[in-house]
């Protein structure tokens, strides 16, 4: 009921707030050259009367263009500048009679003697540095057209993606937010490649945001064009590996006045395999002492997404925004194991063979509202985001396991078994977010968020039995969750000494979030409760040498609150020797970060350098128990501690008009202390990972990309993760004017991307490596009509998986 009426109050102030209207002037405009928009143009603003005051600066947007507010009645000079273009001057007059000076179109001429690094140029935004962290521009990268947002990732400076898909940042699991909330897709394997714009990573969320965040934050934005008229892109791309893959991608948008409307639809098919192949060593079991398996899947994969959106703006203050998100995901998949037990000589003990066929349908529908309330002085505003998204999937599985004998012939009858998972989930998010100015560079920023998850899971395991399915009462389950996290923050950023001349930033926050839990295991009358308040400070003090290098100290506090998956008590079977499941008596993992960094940016390169250390209790990670009769489970458990501490560093350089690259390179020490759950839950590790990123122009409007990723063997509680690395090239020629492109990638090009875990305790040694069909060569085609932003859908259309 608090809730509600709060939430009125605060609409019935943002209505009133629709009849306030500027006491001042403003002026606006679009900067183009050779009639596309230009981006990160400077338009500096002086007084005509002195023109050596600057009265304020812009930056063009990614549709060219710029505005300024509260401009007292006077006469201005207006001036542009932008690498590659001749600068340009124009006169302006703000009266009482004309208070808003629109400007309209300013066309920019392309400077002959710098027609060479204009390319270069726009490829030094590719990646912008931030205070708390990086945005990487999607579009640009060429070798993963026609991928998911997973094979994106793994190709994005500091984010690891081992060969299971698994995401970290520094060692860690980070928070995935799609635009910016909390949503069922994220799922990153579920989102194609071609629907993103772009993706921020913030190592250093400041209060602001959520402090479930062990990882911090990968904010994946996705494309929503806002062109004036009507205008569209369409590409279409194939190729293939051991088996096929296809996917097709169209963006259509309609801009009118205060209207705009947008669709999107994009899909991806694609056939893979994939080997695994396992040796476990059990030191205490002599008639089982060593366990080989040899695992063959077939996996057919189907996404689908279709996206609507509609914005409304009466006033050019007011903006109002409604979305709509529906996606299908399914998997066909055939596995094929093969089990041996032998005895420590090597001598036959048992064999079976187990083949199950699983199919799985998800369906995803968001719908998002979004308010935004701007001021005539920037620092001020006001946000609302009202989202909602439901999740329904469902899982079928026939298991048939037959006994060998050591020549693999049958022995008896094979043994029959169904699994069945039903699962509905929903998500909402309410968030209110005020930021008012306090001093003349200071602002306050406040707010409320409000987050609820509720999950219904009906597992059931039937067993063949006299000509049916019987279900097995011992290995079904209803588990019912519900999580509710109420969250409020304060934020205050300002500047130390003079405001004009200080170069010294600051903010400081906190962040208070009330989590209540509930969990229900129907079958096995099993309740989970757990309520709890944390606070998470947050700081960050930044020094900025001149407008492009600073230096920062930062702060926080976050948590990792387990997963429905790490939660749900299912068993899954599919492997009967290896099951794995969760554990509902998990406790929340909370970390302390510190991080000091340093940018620097000259003509041709950059480079930014990050010290961090981080401290977590109750970690949570996988553990692997030996039952006496050969069966390992692994369920995820809370551990004594962990320390990760190391250094990143990204090196961004443009030597000639033709070659760009970006390096980035990770090296950290972890070390876990889980001897609380067992003495060999133990691990120091050092491991670093690192990234290089080639751009080549060959030659007019065709680029050349080639990737090389290296991620070294990282701690677990019990062993490593193996080492990850694989080289993925991208050709695209322009076409038509540049209206159209078309693309060849050849992904994994030496066929060394796999993926493996190690476990060494003194009960059993683990191995176990997996390879999938990554190497593909793939073709994509692109048109753009009707529009100045022709590139979003021609550069990032194709896959690593």
């Amino acid at each position: 009921m608090y809730l509600k009426k709060f939430f009125t109050w605060l609409l019935i102030y943002s209505c009133a707030q629709f009849s306030m209207y500027a006491q001042t002037g403003m002026a606006l405009g679009k900067v183009e050259g050779e009639k596309l928009p230009l981006e990160f143009a400077n338009v500096i603003l002086y007084s005509s009367i002195d023109t050596n005051k600057i009265i304020g600066i812009s930056v063009s947007d990614s549709t060219g263009s710029f505005h300024f507010n509260e401009l007292s009645y006077s006469d201005y000079l207006l001036k542009i500048q932008l690498l590659g273009y001749l600068n340009k001057s124009l006169k302006l007059k703000i009266t009482s009679a004309h208070p808003i000076v629109n400007l309209n179109t300013i066309a920019l001429e392309a400077d002959a003697t710098l027609l060479s690094t204009i390319e270069v140029s726009a490829q030094k935004q590719l990646i912008k540095k931030t205070t708390t962290g990086l945005i990487i521009n999607a579009r640009d990268n060429l070798t993963q057209i026609g991928g998911t947002a997973t094979d994106l990732l793994a190709n994005t400076p500091t984010v690891v993606v081992d060969a299971e898909g698994a995401i970290t940042v520094r060692g860690k699991t980070p928070h995935i937010l799609i635009n910016g909330r909390n949503s069922s897709l994220g799922a990153t394997n579920r989102i194609p490649a071609s629907s993103i714009e772009t993706i921020e990573i913030i190592n250093n969320p400041s209060a602001q945001y959520d402090a479930d965040a062990e990882g911090g934050i990968i904010n994946i934005t996705l494309k929503k064009n806002k062109e004036n008229g009507t205008n569209g892109t369409i590409a279409a791309g194939a190729g293939y590996s051991t088996r096929g893959r296809i996917n097709t991608a169209a963006i259509f948008n309609h801009q009118e006045g205060k209207w705009n409307l947008g669709l999107a639809y994009d899909n991806r098919f694609a056939d893979r395999i994939r080997n695994i192949n396992a040796l476990r060593t059990n030191y205490f079991l002599p008639n089982q002492y060593y366990l080989k398996q040899n695992r063959h899947d077939s996996r057919y994969e189907l996404t689908q997404n279709l996206k609507f959106n509609i914005d409304f703006s009466p006033n050019g203050k007011n903006q109002f925004g409604l979305e709509v998100i529906g996606n299908l995901d399914g998997q066909n998949n055939g596995e094929s194991l093969v089990s041996n037990f032998l005895t420590q000589a090597n001598n036959f003990v048992n064999k079976s063979s187990r083949y199950s066929c699983e199919v799985e349908r998800e369906k995803v529908a968001e719908f998002a509202f979004i308010y935004s309330r701007k001021y005539n002085d920037k620092r001020k505003s006001l946000n609302i985001n009202l989202s909602t998204s439901f999740e329904d999937s469902k899982q079928n599985t026939d298991i048939n396991t037959q006994s060998l004998n050591e020549n693999n012939a049958h022995l008896g009858d094979a043994v029959l078994q169904k699994t069945k998972d039903f699962q509905n989930s929903n998500i909402s998010n309410m968030a209110i977010d005020y930021t008012a100015p306090v001093s003349a560079n200071g602002k306050l920023q406040m707010g409320y968020k409000a987050i609820t998850r509720y999950t219904n899971a009906d597992f059931k395991s039937l067993n063949f039995y006299q000509s049916e399915f019987v279900p097995n009462p011992a290995a079904s389950n209803i588990f019912k969750f519900n999580e509710e996290v109420h969250a409020a923050y304060i934020q205050f950023h300002d500047k130390l000494g003079d405001p004009d001349s200080s170069k010294w930033n600051y903010d400081l926050g906190l962040r208070a979030e009330q989590v209540y839990n509930h969990g229900d295991g129907i079958t096995n009358n099993l309740t989970i409760k757990n309520t709890y308040l944390n606070l998470f400070p947050t700081g960050n003090l930044s020094y900025y040498i001149n407008e492009s290098d600073f230096l920062k100290l930062s702060f926080n506090r976050r948590i990792n609150r387990p997963r429905l998956g790490q939660l749900n008590p299912f068993i899954d079977i599919t492997d009967s020797l290896n099951p794995h499941g969760g554990n509902p008596y998990l406790k929340p993992e909370l970390i302390n970060a510190l991080e000091w960094g340093y940018n620097k940016e000259w003509k041709k390169s950059s480079f930014s350098t990050n010290l961090f250390y981080r401290y977590a209790t109750n970690i949570i990670r996988p553990f692997i128990s030996l039952a006496p009769n050969g069966v390992a489970l692994v369920v995820p458990k809370n551990f004594g501690n962990a320390s990760t501490y190391g250094i990143e560093s990204i090196v961004s350089a443009y030597p000639s008009s033709y070659w760009s690259y970006n390096m980035s390179i990770s090296l950290f020490q972890q070390k876990i202390n889980g001897s609380d759950v067992s003495v060999d839950a133990a691990n120091n590790l050092f491991s670093w990972y690192g990234k290089l990123i080639n751009n080549i122009n060959v030659w007019r409007n065709g680029k050349l990309q080639v990737i090389g990723v290296y991620n070294s063997p990282v701690a677990t509680p019990q062993g490593t993760r193996i080492a990850v690395y694989n080289i993925d090239m991208g050709f695209q020629q322009r076409i038509w004017k540049e209206k159209a492109a078309i693309g060849l990638v050849i992904t994994d090009i030496f066929n060394t991307q796999k993926a493996g875990t190690t476990a060494h305790t003194s009960e059993f040694d683990y191995y176990r490596y997996s390879k999938v069909d990554t190497r593909a060569i793939l073709l994509t085609f692109a048109y753009s009509f009707k529009t100045t932003v022709k590139e979003y859908l021609m550069k990032n259309n194709f896959s690593n998986d």
